[in-house]
């Protein structure tokens, strides 16, 4: 066997010797030898460096809360209302419900949650003027407290049932029929049947809908009036 190294060559290439094979046509190349060892060469070891995991600013309870848009306060004013004539919906469900129908109440009910929804702005602008931000090292000491849930309000049973928009009223009047004839149908798709009903109804059927309700919101008003006199 020869080695085909030259003179002042690396020492990775001088621990590999080649053997001559002469084939047929005489024509000589080199092969690696059985005696040679490589895993004697080495491997270079790979260094993964693992990742730097953020760090979670913790929310300050002392911070003002944000204020609310006029659908997100119609919809906290809402939701368990929705979620009582609906009983079997998901969250989602119950989120969609009540986007429709805030879109189909009348204009004067519809200034009045805009009202609200500018009163907190401003309600959040003042108090944010006030708020001072606690620094690093307060924040750092808070890590191991427990926030406080805060206590749910309880509702009263005796209190008046709140009115109906046209298009509730319009929905549970419906609803149960759409579910017969399509029984198929998920709760979402049933409401999305109905929204599309409603909106192609003629101005005749829409305004008996639109007397419904407020004739349901004057009950709500009454009652609301009596209820608070009792209190």
């Amino acid at each position: 066997m020869k080695s085909f190294l030259p003179p002042g060559s690396s020492v990775l290439h001088k621990i590999l010797h080649f053997s001559f094979e002469t084939p047929n046509n005489n024509t000589p190349y080199p092969t690696m030898s059985d005696s040679d060892d490589v895993d004697s060469l080495g491997s270079e070891e790979v260094v993964v460096k693992p990742k730097r995991k953020k760090r979670k600013k913790n929310k300050d309870p002392n911070r003002p809360k944000r204020n609310m848009s006029a659908f997100f306060l119609y919809s906290n004013a809402n939701r368990a209302r929705v979620k009582a004539d609906n009983p079997d919906a998901k969250f989602g469900d119950i989120a969609k419900l009540l986007s429709a129908e805030f879109k189909e109440i009348d204009a004067d009910e519809k200034a009045e949650w805009d009202v609200k929804a500018d009163a907190d702005k401003q309600r959040y602008l003042a108090a944010m003027e006030d708020y001072v931000p606690p620094s690093d090292s307060d924040s750092d000491s808070d890590d191991g407290a427990k926030k406080k849930k805060k206590k749910k309000k309880k509702k009263d049973p005796n209190a008046p049932k709140r009115n109906q928009s046209a298009f509730f009223l319009y929905s549970n009047a419906t609803r149960a029929d759409i579910k017969a004839a399509q029984p198929d149908l998920a709760f979402g798709e049933i409401a999305k049947v109905i929204s599309v009903n409603f909106k192609a109804l003629p101005a005749e059927e829409r305004a008996y809908w639109d007397e419904k309700a407020a004739a349901d919101k004057e009950r709500y008003q009454r009652e609301m009036a009596a209820y608070r006199d009792e209190a």
